[in-house]
């Protein structure tokens, strides 16, 4: 008999503090155990795991020469770092439950009120009545710039705006105000409190930290000798962090071995800062951790009494405003005359309703207004002057007044990634251990190039099986190419024609120049 699919109870495999559950054994004690108000309130939550993703700016500088096509040099504008907390493999369970509560509870909320439309990040907005399925940020963007496009006898402002370290400075008060709020309570259960709690005043663990104390006996995933279909759990020692998946480690200790050696390792503040800012002559302490399955919802959450006053704003007739938030991204779009009006009603209802602030750097003004031919141009607003070198950029996306295309950034990050993956090809390939030269091929056409950008359903080895495969439930949903092919076919209408397939016409011609790279170098193996 088929399981009931539980849209919350998803089994993960990351290593933890902890053997991870597996579905078949633990899944009925598991979906038992959260749903029990009292377990929770008696639960003790495992610290958080603090990992840092970094990635490299690169930008072109406006005082820096041209290029000989033109282009000025990009220089290196330093790390982005992001900052992500992992629960543990069953605390994660109980925050996706209660993500699904508070989810249901905000849908609720948002069901009667004029502004259910302007929030549209991490919730399920149905495409429309003829396709099937949910928007994502490429519907979102491409709804953006086709009001633009529908109201191009207008001159139009747009203001896109960002929220300064959104998660990082969440006010705690608020944020409580505003759960009970959706939960239509005076106070907080019991549960709600305990999970509130917990994500205010979180516990983490550095994962360097925690790699280097048990690196010497990490838990890995085995199969049992002679039996391919059984598992066992072996203590092994592992030289590098990112030798973690191929090694299949699945925890780095068990839960009462890291309770027992490493309480030491458990930090309470921030790792960059305290985030505790005097106000009023009390200690008004900030932020949640961003990563965990209730982060987004509390957000959205979060962010409701502003939500609602831009969009009062917003809607009155006379104004005709597009005014539309994905998590702390805003976008709103007016006209010329009333730019002012509605950039400083942003700044100030971001600090009164919100208590955050807007982030100046990443805040821009852009105009658009149709020419004397009748073509609509523009770009960004610097000392009141529209420079048309700089256009407008939201969720990934440039809007060019007859076009859209993806951002630069996106492929510069995709081709990096290429090149990072052709090099650890090479490594492996010339290692004396590895009899064969092969680059495993397949594997970066399907990571890579269109080969690999349709959906496919996943098979896996099975001995049992006459073919030696079974099905799974699982899907291979394609790569970035699946994306901007998903991408072109939105913003098909707004470009009447395939300009983002035309991005990528480069791709299949820079895979194979260094594929061919790589198997010269590679023909220089020791023997």
């Amino acid at each position: 008999m088929k399981t009931m699919q539980i849209e919350w109870l998803k089994f993960k495999k990351y290593p933890h503090i902890g053997k991870p559950l597996v579905s078949s054994k633990d899944r009925a004690w598991v979906e038992n155990y959260v749903i029990d108000s009292q377990n929770i309130v008696r639960h003790k939550f495992v610290p958080l795991l603090h990992r840092v993703l970094t990635q490299r700016k690169f930008r072109p500088d406006e005082s820096a020469p041209k290029n000989s096509s033109g282009k000025r040099i990009r220089t290196n504008k330093g790390k982005k770092e992001r900052h992500i907390y992992y629960p543990s493999h069953l605390d994660s369970i109980i925050y996706s439950y209660y993500n699904d509560i508070l989810t249901k509870a905000y849908e609720k909320y948002l069901s009667d009120k004029d502004y259910a439309s302007v929030p549209v990040a991490y919730r399920k907005i149905p495409k429309n009545d003829l396709l099937e399925g949910n928007k994502c940020n490429i519907e979102f963007a491409a709804d953006a710039f086709q009001f633009i496009r529908n109201n191009r006898h207008r001159r139009l402002s747009v203001i896109v705006a960002d929220v300064t370290s959104f998660f990082d400075n969440l006010d705690h008060r608020l944020l409580h105000k505003q759960w009970k709020k959706v939960l239509n309570v005076e106070d907080l259960p019991a549960d709600h409190y305990k999970i509130y709690k917990n994500l205010v005043d979180y516990k983490y663990v550095n994962e360097n930290e925690l790699f280097k104390r048990f690196q010497h006996k990490l838990i890995v995933e085995r199969h049992k000798p002679n039996d391919a279909s059984s598992i066992e759990l072996k203590r092994k020692y592992v030289s590098k962090i990112y030798h973690l998946r191929h090694e299949n480690v699945v925890a780095y200790c068990y839960a009462d071995e890291f309770f027992r050696e490493a309480t030491n390792l458990i930090r309470v503040d921030k790792p960059f800062n305290q985030q505790i800012r005097e106000k009023q002559g009390k200690q008004n302490k900030r932020g949640i951790p961003q990563g965990t399955p209730l982060s987004a919802t509390l957000a959205n959450i979060y962010m409701l009494d502003f939500d609602a006053k831009i969009y009062e704003e917003a809607s009155k007739p006379y104004k005709n405003v597009y005014y539309q938030r994905y998590s702390d991204d805003l976008i709103l779009i007016c006209n010329q005359e009333d730019e002012k009006y509605f950039y400083d009603l942003i700044r100030e209802e971001v600090e009164y309703k919100a208590h955050l602030e807007i982030q100046e750097s990443k805040t821009h003004v852009y105009r658009y207004e149709l020419d004397h031919n009748n073509a609509l141009i523009g770009g960004i607003v610097k000392d009141g002057v529209v420079h048309t070198n700089k256009q407008l950029e939201y969720l990934g996306f440039v809007f060019e007044g007859d076009k859209v295309k993806v951002k630069a950034s996106g492929f510069s990050k995709f081709y990096r990634n290429m090149k990072r993956s052709f090099r650890r090809g090479i490594h492996f390939a010339k290692q004396a251990h590895i009899p064969s030269n092969s680059l495993f091929e397949r594997r970066l056409y399907k990571r890579f190039t269109h080969l690999g950008s349709k959906r496919r359903l996943k098979w896996m080895a099975d001995c049992s099986s006459p073919t030696g495969y079974k099905r799974t439930t699982f899907y291979d949903w394609g790569n970035f190419i699946s994306y901007l092919n998903k991408a072109n076919a939105v913003m098909k209408e707004i470009n009447q024609g395939d300009n983002i397939v035309k991005q990528y016409r480069k791709v299949w011609k820079k895979f194979h120049m260094l594929k061919k790279q790589a198997y010269k170098e590679i023909a220089t193996r020791k023997p």
